[in-house]
């Protein structure tokens, strides 16, 4: 499990560093284009720079925004983290005490049950704000909320028993009702940077892959059209080529 999830995580910070040579190579790439002159003069008008200029603002835009939504996201998951870490024991102690009052067997089976959801057999898995996609950050987000959903119904049914009346606060109804109040809060903080994280990926990958002018369908054209200029174009197409830039699966 460990190597998979080391494997996955390296396949998603190589494909995050790929995002980010493309931005930089479409920069430098302009910047030849502009030192081409009136040499660079293509009929497409797609190629041309007035209409290639916008979108190099796009995307300095929405780099700008992508990166300032990361620490706003990060930020939110680690107070999240620190605030559900002591759920588990917290949940198995208030079950113990369940278990020693004078209930029906069938009611402390389902108390036990409702803690095993909240426990639950497979931790979330972490996922790294920097690198992660939005499949990877909606199926966290779902766990997290699931077992904050399970605690609210756990802790209803705890108050259903009268005897249920601990002498520790910790676990006592009124302080896992205001647990639980936490934790949907910061859970909704997580979920509402994390769908932003998630508008301002898709804006950069629109602009560099799937909008119909994107910015790799755009160099190949210009690859060609650099071709075409001979011997006059063949620095700047070399220049060019140096440049990497690598398309996505679609």
């Amino acid at each position: 499990m460990q190597s998979n999830q080391l494997k996955n995580n390296i396949m998603a910070s190589t494909t995050e560093t790929g995002h980010n040579k493309n931005v930089a190579n479409f920069s430098t790439a302009y910047q030849i284009f502009e030192e081409m002159g009136s040499l660079y003069n293509p009929s497409n008008s797609n190629l041309q720079l007035a209409n290639l200029a916008p979108i190099k603002v796009s995307l300095a835009g929405v780099i700008t925004v992508l990166n300032d939504k990361k620490p706003v996201y990060k930020n939110a998951v680690a107070d999240r983290e620190i605030e559900i870490a002591p759920l588990g024991k917290t949940t198995t102690r208030a079950l113990n005490f369940a278990k020693s009052l004078n209930i029906s067997t069938t009611d402390k089976d389902n108390l036990a049950s409702q803690a095993k959801k909240i426990r639950g057999d497979q931790k979330p898995k972490a996922v790294n704000p920097d690198t992660a996609e939005g499949d990877a950050i909606s199926t966290s987000q779902m766990s997290y909320d699931s077992r904050i959903a399970n605690l609210e119904t756990y802790t209803s049914q705890l108050a259903s028993h009268p005897e249920y009346v601990p002498n520790e606060p910790e676990i006592q109804i009124a302080s896992l009702q205001t647990y639980h109040q936490r934790l949907t809060t910061l859970s909704g903080l997580v979920n509402s940077a994390g769908n932003a994280l998630i508008t301002a990926r898709k804006n950069r990958n629109d602009i560099l892959y799937f909008n119909d002018t994107n910015i790799i369908q755009l160099i190949k054209e210009i690859k060609a059209y650099l071709k075409s200029l001979g011997q006059a174009g063949e620095p700047y197409y070399k220049a060019l080529v140096k440049l990497q830039f690598k398309d996505i699966k679609k």
